[in-house]
């Protein structure tokens, strides 16, 4: 009783705090470091602190224990303030907090440089860290999410490998995004880099993390980056100096500018949901407890996984958020922001976050994130978690991931040998979930709309809503699930071209392009990328996470087949359809079996050369025979795709009653004659 009754002190006095911090605010837009002439401002919000001071450092390494000066800072509107000479500029410096007889150290929240490691801000001019004609770059855009192709990557991925064309000194660098026309050694035919995104037709590049995160940044070891720990500032390792502040910086707008003059958009993957650390983080010795959320015991919520759990929904945490977001668009001009774990946070705030981009002259910055959590959430009402269960509730701006659609495709992501639509597995008892053409044809639709089968759901409202993908860099690639699935049996697992699984991942692209919502494909997807089957590579070797460049060579017929269908999509319109009414006007036929799928998508505009399109999968291991619906006045069904290629030229005209054989599928175009 005694121990329960502790854990309820702990939990109403962390809640009198913060109703306390709730009502002391700071709602300025300059914390952290700010230029005058010939001055320069530190602010700092930490209303319970005792007393605040700023600390100088000549170096940014923590080996170095000299300091410049320390100097107070005064309280001022609910914010600690001092503005000193342009003396420390160039200089570094963190926050000594005193509260009571005990005092720590922290580096400023706000900071946009750091030294080696992030463990000292940075005073930086940014107008410095610009590069040539970075004034002239101008943001890249599409008129809408829905028309976009996103290929989600890793910096080192990129070009750490010898295949990729990229000099020794840049491979797995920011800069390696700025050689141009870079090529596989032995064959100029074959584009790699920034030459091969070209080709492909990609419009926008999505990167994990490329914040501040927790590492060693000298050291070679290997990280996604999810593990926050400054936001405002690019990651070191990837720079050609970590020690440098301003090489990290104007490194990393080098390479969004060398991507946007190919009007390639940057997507940012951002991860307001935990930090890496949590009683020593930043945001812990600034204010503690504030920025976390807790359990009834008063204890750190971890719906996260990761030891915390960010409090969205809490004034100064909604705002920091926000604040960095605007920060990134405006100083480094990236174009789009994707949210990891967005179910642990909170709807009103993705929500002012989008009305913040919108009044901000940012419309065209696009926003997604994962609708779920890593366990549960301690959001409580009135706010509510931004999930797929709440996706009525957010802005139609703010999209979501479509995992029905990645699993109706190619199976339980969590369970490594089982199957859905293009292994034929599809009615098959599974050890988790048994998926059912329906499942399928609903997520097609971008699950705007109910077929009335067991396992449909409806939860977006348009398909600006809806990420269409079948594999990013969590679990499995694509072709490592086809070669769990359907070599489940083998003593050793062959990840080599293969002619069976090249048909199957065709028709998971084939599908993919012809869904609704906006394409996302892992980067290498569409050559067969392969991790050997490592279905966690968060922290694995280089070797295993690199893109291997050879690949695009020997699956280039696959490669040229994701190309011709983006040619596709991009010719018609209905498959970009940013409103509700091309999914509610797809039609499905019946095939009596849960493996074959025929859709058709109509076209409204009577002006189109393309009437409608038809859509026939087949996965199972025999032909299927269909009879096309008869076509509108003068008009013929032509063969645009099929395995053997993809594009908007016609490969030949149907005849009335068409065959597909095992493990096919085929796309026709109606087209006036």
């Amino acid at each position: 009783m005694g121990q329960t009754d502790n854990y309820s002190d702990k939990k109403a006095q962390i809640d009198q705090r913060i109703c306390f911090l709730e009502e002391h605010t700071y709602q300025g837009n300059d914390l952290g470091v700010t230029f005058q002439e010939h001055a320069i401002t530190f602010r700092c919000w930490t209303p319970e602190a005792d007393a605040v001071s700023v600390i100088i450092y000549q170096s940014g390494e923590v080996k170095d224990k000299d300091r410049v000066m320390t100097v107070p800072m005064k309280q001022e509107n609910n914010c600690w303030k001092v503005t000193v000479t342009d003396e420390v500029k160039e200089m570094f410096y963190t926050f000594e907090i005193q509260r009571g007889q005990e005092k720590v150290e922290v580096v400023d929240l706000y900071a946009k440089a750091v030294g080696l490691n992030g463990d000292r801000g940075a005073i930086v001019d940014l107008k410095e860290t610009d590069p040539e004609g970075w004034s002239q770059t101008e943001c890249v855009g599409q008129d809408t999410i829905t028309d976009a192709y996103i290929w989600e990557l890793h910096v080192e991925d990129f070009s750490s490998s010898k295949t990729s064309g990229i000099s020794e000194k840049n491979r797995g660098k920011y800069l390696a995004f700025t050689e141009k026309n870079t090529h596989l050694e032995g064959d100029e035919r074959q584009p790699t880099g920034l030459a091969y995104l070209k080709e492909q037709g990609i419009n926008y590049v999505h990167l994990l993390p490329i914040f501040d995160f927790d590492n060693d940044e000298l050291s070679t070891a290997y990280n996604w980056g999810y593990d926050p720990k400054n936001y405002n500032v690019p990651e070191g390792k990837y720079s050609s100096d970590p020690k440098d502040p301003k090489a990290r910086i104007r490194e990393c707008k080098q390479m969004i500018q060398s991507l946007h003059e190919e009007s390639i958009g940057v997507v940012m993957d951002v991860v307001f949901n935990h930090t890496a650390v949590t009683e020593s983080s930043w945001f812990n010795k600034t204010v503690p407890n504030y920025y976390y959320r807790q359990d009834e015991e008063g204890n750190f919520a971890d719906g996260s996984a990761c030891g915390n759990e960010i409090a969205s929904e809490r004034k100064m945490m909604r705002k920091f958020i926000i604040d960095s977001i605007l920060y990134w668009a405006k100083e480094y001009k990236i174009d789009g922001f994707r949210f990891d774990l967005m179910g642990l946070i909170d709807v009103e705030t993705m929500n002012q976050l989008r009305a913040s981009l919108d009044s901000e002259g940012f419309s065209h910055v696009i926003l997604y994130g994962e609708p779920w959590d890593a366990g549960s959430n301690r959001i409580i009402q009135p706010n509510i978690p931004a999930n797929k269960s709440n996706v009525w509730a957010l802005s139609e701006g703010v999209a979501v991931f479509s995992n029905d659609l990645r699993d109706s495709i190619k199976g339980d992501v969590f369970e490594e040998t089982d199957g859905a639509f293009i292994q034929g597995m599809n009615g098959q008892p599974q050890v988790k979930q048994t998926f059912y053409a329906a499942n399928l044809a609903t997520a097609i639709q971008g699950n705007t709309k109910v077929t009335g089968q067991e396992g449909a759901e409806r939860w977006a409202k348009s398909p600006r809503q809806v990420i269409a993908y079948a594999s990013v860099h969590d679990n499995l690639t694509l072709w490592d699930k086809l070669v769990a699935t359907m070599q489940a049996s083998a003593k050793e697992r062959n990840y080599d071209f293969d002619p069976e699984l090249l048909a199957r991942n065709k028709l998971a692209a084939a599908i993919l392009f012809t869904s609704q919502g906006a394409v996302l494909t892992q980067a290498g997807e569409e050559f067969g990328r392969t991790k050997q089957g490592d279905e966690n590579s968060f922290r694995s070797p280089i070797e295993i996470n690199q893109l291997d460049w050879k690949r695009a060579q020997t699956f280039n017929e696959l490669r040229s087949f994701y190309q011709g269908m983006w040619q596709i999509r991009k010719f018609y319109p209905p498959l970009r359809d940013a409103t509700i009414r091309t999914a509610e006007s797809m039609v499905f036929y019946e095939t009596k079996d849960e493996n074959r799928l025929a859709y058709q998508v109509p076209n409204r505009d009577k002006q189109h050369p393309w009437r409608s399109l038809f859509v026939l999968l087949n996965s199972t291991e025999e032909s299927w025979s269909f009879d096309l619906p008869t076509t509108t006045e003068n008009a013929t069904w032509h063969l645009v795709a099929d395995p053997k290629g993809a594009g908007i030229a016609s490969r030949g005209v149907a005849a009335p009653r068409i065959t597909i054989d095992p493990l096919s599928f085929c796309i026709l175009a109606e087209q006036s004659n």
